[in-house]
């Protein structure tokens, strides 16, 4: 399958999220990118989505590290200080939709993330980080098996890493749902999407 047609697919999965989302959460769903600025917040409905997608497609390399800080640095900022203000923040459970290695270093990242949370001794669940592989990539593939398999032994810290590597399925919202499920319930992360 072409680089386009994942892409497509992957609009269309996060599409049925947004709608399914905004009936059980109203905040709804925040959509990034790696290889774009663009942003969309609290989106509730396909059409947001398909607004937001409106004239991006994949490009380029995977930063997928320096996508990470600036997401996970702004809502750490917010979380720490919501034990001054008493500000409610929400557990965040990214889901990585990707085709490429890493063409940074999320590993550093993720692990500094992880110590700042023990450190604040928030709970285990305060921040999952689910990667989803859509293409074939072998490079990929690999990067991604390390960071779910090695970061939390190797360096000592929370496991909040789950990856889904492809298996020849389709991008569906489906397939997303049970990527979030598996990173909030570890147990389901196990079992097959069939």
């Amino acid at each position: 399958m072409k680089k386009e047609q994942r892409w497509n697919q992957a609009c269309q999965a996060i599409m049925e999220v947004a709608d399914l989302a905004s009936r059980y959460d109203d905040d709804g769903i925040d959509v990034y990118f790696l290889n774009n600025k663009r942003v969309g917040k609290e989106l509730r409905s396909s059409e947001d989505v398909e607004g937001l997608f409106a004239g991006l497609g994949p490009r380029g390399i995977t930063p997928t590290g320096m996508r990470l800080e600036a997401i996970l640095r702004d809502y750490m900022s917010r979380l720490e200080a919501s034990q001054h203000t008493g500000e409610e923040v929400k557990p965040m459970n990214l889901i990585v939709v990707t085709d490429g290695a890493p063409t940074d270093d999320p590993e550093s990242v993720i692990v500094a993330i992880a110590r700042r949370l023990d450190r604040g001794q928030y709970p285990l669940s305060q921040v999952g980080i689910q990667f989803l592989q859509i293409g074939n990539d072998p490079e990929a593939r690999e990067a991604l098996q390390e960071l779910d398999d090695e970061l939390s032994s190797e360096h000592g810290i929370r496991d909040m890493v789950d990856t889904v590597l492809f298996n020849g399925e389709d991008m569906s919202a489906g397939l997303i749902i049970k990527t979030l499920l598996g990173g909030i319930n570890r147990r389901l992360d196990r079992r097959s999407t069939a």
